[in-house]
């Protein structure tokens, strides 16, 4: 089974190498670090061979299209490798496994053609209230000065647009087809036949582009919208129906906490971490989480 961990992270090296111990030895690694951040503490904490910094690294600002501009840069590393994968993760570099390599290989043997990318169309009646205002009010993306500027403006635009009752729609044209909008997390395991589908539609096709420019999440909806618009890949991925779940429910393999932001793991949240039953959870901090991961660790061997 040839695997593919994508990672993006910005911050604790140290954590980010325990990751990537903990996973397959034999695996490829395409990690992906903030241009914000100081990349040499993580060169130097990571040094193996199957591990690879993308050279194409994105000032990452969080709720634009910019956070896809660094999923597109890590799913073109991982296709473009020599090596074909069966399986390509997407994992943040403060997650942690709580399977072992064992139960995680035993589990994609056992996937078949399914791909584990889940999602759930906003573009129905069931989608009301504060989640349809956060997915139809207009978020234009400025890049004309310092981020913080650019923040403030893209704000006053948003109040602006909605104070004159513009909307945006939850569906958009693809050629002659309408394509509906779905939503999902940003963590998922899919083909590398997937993967190249999502990559090249992206690239392929300017009105993606144009719709997702001023929407909100695009790391979260941009994947699953190409993908369950898609005829071919839509009956292989997980459909969520009915009224909005909650981001956990729509995460299929990671363990997470909000209160209301995600926790940082602790020992105390062991036993719920071991009961939830997930492949993964997020997230986990240097000096903080050195005690659960330890925990973790030891269920991990008898796993």
């Amino acid at each position: 089974m040839n695997i593919a961990y994508l990672i993006s992270a910005h911050t604790d090296a140290p954590q980010l190498a325990r990751l990537i111990l903990a996973l397959h030895a034999d695996a490829e690694f395409f990690i992906h670090i903030d241009k914000k951040s100081d990349i040499r503490p993580f060169k130097e904490a990571i040094t193996a061979k199957n591990v690879h910094f993308i050279e194409n690294r994105i000032d990452v600002r969080w709720g634009t299209l910019i956070e896809v501009e660094y999923q597109m840069a890590l799913i073109r590393a991982a296709v473009q490798h020599p090596r074909h994968f069966d399986r390509i993760f997407f994992l943040s570099g403060m997650d942690y496994p709580l399977w072992s390599n064992g139960h995680i290989t035993r589990w994609m043997e056992e996937q078949g053609d399914r791909e584990t990318l889940q999602g759930i169309c906003m573009d129905t009646d069931y989608i009301q209230g504060q989640q349809r205002e956060l997915y139809t009010l207009s978020r234009p993306l400025f890049r004309l000065f310092s981020n913080q500027w650019n923040q403030r403006l893209s704000i006053l635009c948003r109040k602006a647009l909605g104070a004159v009752g513009y909307r945006k729609r939850l569906s958009f044209g693809i050629g002659i087809d309408t394509w509906h909008l779905y939503k999902g997390s940003a963590w998922w395991c899919i083909s590398e036949e997937l993967a190249r589908y999502v990559l090249e539609t992206y690239q392929q096709c300017p009105e993606v582009k144009q719709y997702f420019r001023d929407s909100f999440g695009q790391a979260e909806t941009v994947i699953q919208t190409i993908a369950f618009n898609s005829p071919k890949w839509a009956p292989k991925c997980m459909l969520t129906e009915g009224p909005y779940p909650g981001l956990d429910a729509l995460t299929p393999l990671h363990f997470i906490i909000y209160e209301p932001v995600i926790k940082v793991m602790e020992a105390s949240d062991f036993p719920t971490l071991m009961a939830s039953g997930k492949m993964f959870a997020r997230k986990f901090r240097s000096g903080i989480s050195d005690e659960v991961v330890a925990l973790i660790d030891g269920h991990r061997h008898m796993d």
